[in-house]
């Protein structure tokens, strides 16, 4: 088991206790990694064995402590999908959504804890932030134990798991689960073409803008939800900050993007792609 403690990391702990959601997104959305460490097993080719352990054997000490972290980490992917029903099955449904951020924020102090947990944080948000994890946890010199390296890879699963939920991307786990409450699709249900579409919109939106970094991008959905015909009117200022929050946009960058009185500031082709996949929401 890996041991937790709490002296050599209190700055990665305190560190975590500050992160966004943002910020969670960058180190716990996983997908974009996962699909990495596929490409790097898949690149080994399909060479015979003989040639394909000869690869192996000749490789670096880096090339080689990638390949076994992309292995182990694929082969994790997934595993604590059990655990994560029977959370959110032993609270009443409208619990479980603060049980999930509960747990997840409580993981995530553990792995702050941990040798592992605490490089995977340092590292993970850079460009190929991924290799360095790899080899130190793979690479020989971390002295962590393989169990310690399992129960890394376990826990950080669980969290990716809760945060996708949380995030609205549970159907892939096959989990049912909506995060946008009755009350959120009514607080938008009067600018929408089809109010019965309220909840998928929401949805949609927060797809996209829990993502965005700038005010610009952030208000993007929103001006195509327009231009497509599925919000016949802007969302009131105040009803968007109370639903997305205003981390990444303001009151003043929002009205001047939405307006529909001023040229329209996107011609970019993912705007443009937006609109046409709106346009089923209309």
């Amino acid at each position: 088991m890996m041991m937790y403690d709490d002296a050599p990391y209190t700055s990665s702990r305190r560190e975590f206790t500050k992160l966004t959601d943002l910020q969670i997104d960058q180190m716990f959305y996983l997908a974009p990694i996962y699909q990495t460490l596929f490409d790097t097993i898949r690149n080994m080719g399909n060479e015979s064995w003989y040639t394909k352990e000869q690869t192996f054997l000749d490789a670096d000490n880096h090339e080689r402590a990638e390949w076994i972290f992309a292995s182990r980490m694929l082969a994790s992917h997934g595993s604590s999908i059990p655990q994560v029903d029977y959370l959110i099955n032993s609270v009443p449904p409208e619990l479980q959504i603060d049980e999930l951020k509960e747990k997840r924020n409580e993981l995530i102090m553990r792995l702050a804890g941990t040798k592992a947990g605490k490089h995977w944080m340092k590292c993970i948000k850079m460009d190929g932030g991924w290799g360095y994890v790899a080899r130190f946890l793979c690479g020989g010199n971390s002295g962590l134990s393989s169990d310690e390296v399992d129960e890394f890879l376990l826990t950080l699963d669980q969290i990716a798991i809760m945060h996708d939920m949380i995030k609205g991307r549970g159907k892939k786990y096959g989990f049912k689960f909506n995060t946008i409450s009755d009350h959120s699709a009514d607080a938008i249900r009067q600018y929408c073409h089809k109010p019965e579409n309220a909840m998928k919109i929401l949805m949609v939106l927060h797809e996209h803008i829990d993502k965005a970094t700038t005010p610009k991008r952030a208000t993007r959905p929103i001006r195509a939800m327009m231009e497509a015909g599925a919000l016949t009117e802007r969302l009131p200022w105040k009803v968007y900050e109370k639903e997305f929050g205003s981390e990444h946009n303001d009151d003043s960058s929002y009205n001047t993007y939405t307006n529909p009185e001023k040229p329209n500031p996107y011609d970019d082709s993912l705007y443009k792609e937006m609109v046409e996949d709106f346009k089923e929401l209309s």
